[in-house]
C-alpha cells in the first residue's frame, strides 16, 4: 500500500469517526489552502444551506475568500454572511470574519496565527471571538493533492442565547451564557484530484480543554467535492459536522450543515 493510499484512508477513517457526531470553521476548506500561492488570488461564491438543530433550516449565503502573499508570508482572509427565511422576514443570522498569517519560510513546518469572529442564529450562538496559534505540518504533497496536520492553542469567547434550546430543556431564567476558555486544537487535512475535473478534500479537528483533553472536547468532521466547470468556475458539495460533548446551553450535541455553491475564482 503506497503512502497516498494510506493518507486517503486515514482521512476517510477520520471523517467516518464523526459522521454521527458548524461552530468548528473549517479553515482548511479555503481556496488558498489547496495549492501554493503566487501573489494574491481568491473566490467568492453563492449557495444554499441545510441546517439541522432543533429542525431542517434552509438558507442562502454568500463568500469571500481571498490569500495575499507578502515575502515569506501569506495572509489567508475569508468571510461568510447567511440569510434565512422566516414567514414574511428575511433574518440575517449566520456568518463569520476570518483573518490568517501563515509563515512560509519552513518548507515542511509552518506556524501560523489567527483571529476570528462568528454567530449563528440558527444554534442559538450570539458571539463567539477566536485568538489562537497552529503549528502545520505539511505530511505528503505531490501533483495530486497534500496531505496536512495541525496543533496549536487558542482563547475562545462565547455568548449563548436559547433560541435554538427545546422548550422542556430551557431554564427559568433565560439569560445569555458567556464563557471564557483556553484551548488546544488538533486536525487532519486531506486534498487530492481523484479526476480531471474532480477533487475531494476532508478535514477533521478535535478541539478540547487542556485540564479535560479527553473528557470534555469538540469533534468535527468535513467532507468537500469540488467540480470543476470551468478554468474559473466551480460547483462544491460539503457536507460538515459537529459534536459536543458539553455544550454551553442544552441544544442537541450533534449538528451537521449541508451545502451546495457555485465558486468563481479570481
Amino acid at each position: 500500500m503506497n503512502g497516498w493510499t494510506k493518507g486517503a484512508l486515514i482521512g476517510l477513517l477520520l471523517l467516518l469517526s464523526t459522521a454521527s457526531f458548524a461552530q468548528i470553521l473549517n479553515a482548511e476548506a479555503f481556496q488558498s489552502q489547496n495549492e501554493p500561492l503566487e501573489k494574491w488570488r481568491g473566490q467568492t461564491a453563492f449557495g444554499i444551506n441545510l441546517d439541522k438543530q432543533q429542525a431542517l433550516v434552509y438558507s442562502v449565503f454568500t463568500d469571500v475568500d481571498a490569500a495575499l502573499r507578502i515575502k515569506n508570508k501569506s495572509l489567508l482572509t475569508a468571510s461568510r454572511v447567511r440569510v434565512t427565511g422566516t414567514g414574511d422576514d428575511l433574518l440575517l443570522n449566520g456568518g463569520f470574519m476570518h483573518l490568517r498569517l501563515r509563515d512560509n519560510t519552513g518548507k515542511l513546518l509552518l506556524l501560523e496565527h489567527y483571529t476570528q469572529y462568528q454567530w449563528d442564529g440558527v444554534r442559538g450562538l450570539k458571539n463567539r471571538y477566536l485568538l489562537g496559534t497552529n503549528i502545520r505540518q505539511l505530511l505528503q504533497r505531490d501533483s495530486l493533492g497534500s496531505l496536512y496536520a495541525g496543533f496549536g492553542a487558542f482563547y475562545e469567547f462565547e455568548q449563548w442565547g436559547y433560541g435554538a434550546v427545546p422548550r422542556e430543556r430551557r431554564p427559568l431564567v433565560l439569560d445569555d451564557r458567556n464563557i471564557s476558555l483556553l484551548k488546544f486544537n488538533t486536525y487532519i487535512r486531506f486534498f487530492r484530484r481523484i479526476a480531471p475535473n474532480l477533487r475531494i478534500g476532508t478535514t477533521f479537528y478535535y478541539q478540547a480543554r487542556p485540564e479535560y483533553f479527553f473528557n470534555d472536547y469538540r469533534l468535527a468532521g468535513n467532507l468537500e467535492f469540488v467540480f470543476l466547470v470551468s478554468k474559473n468556475l466551480e460547483f462544491r458539495l460539503n457536507y460538515d459536522g459537529i459534536y459536543d460533548t458539553q455544550p454551553v446551553v442544552p441544544i442537541d450535541k450533534f449538528y451537521f450543515t449541508l451545502s451546495n455553491r457555485f465558486v468563481f475564482r479570481f
